[in-house]
């Protein structure tokens, strides 16, 4: 099951972006209140064209790890990682608000 909300990122780094540490809490709460917390959560992280694609591959699976720290910091452990690069866009990557959206991590919970 994926979850609805995706963590975005600043563009090139692996910062989160104010919303995302905003939800980072509210994520948690809800795999705690739903019982999923110590199921098989996945966090798959992505990029922006922008970059060389092995460059775009690390920054996405350094992203997914951050949002693991994160998620281990208060409490969520055993969360898997990857990082698909510029893989997969959910938006158009010639806009700056369509690379916005593809600097992302979602969040994939086994049933």
């Amino acid at each position: 099951m994926r979850l609805s909300l995706d963590f975005r990122f600043l563009s090139g780094s692996s910062e989160l972006d104010n919303k995302a540490r905003r939800d980072l809490d509210r994520v948690v709460e809800f795999l705690r209140d739903t019982d999923l917390s110590g199921r098989g959560i996945r966090l798959l992280g992505f990029a922006d064209s922008s970059g060389s694609p092995s460059a775009n591959v690390e920054l996405s699976r350094n992203r997914a790890q951050r949002v693991a720290g994160a998620f281990a910091e208060r409490g969520i452990n055993g969360v898997t990682t990857a990082g698909f690069g510029a893989a997969m866009p959910i938006a158009d990557n010639a806009t700056p608000e369509g690379r916005e959206k593809n600097r992302r991590v979602e969040v994939w919970v086994a049933r």
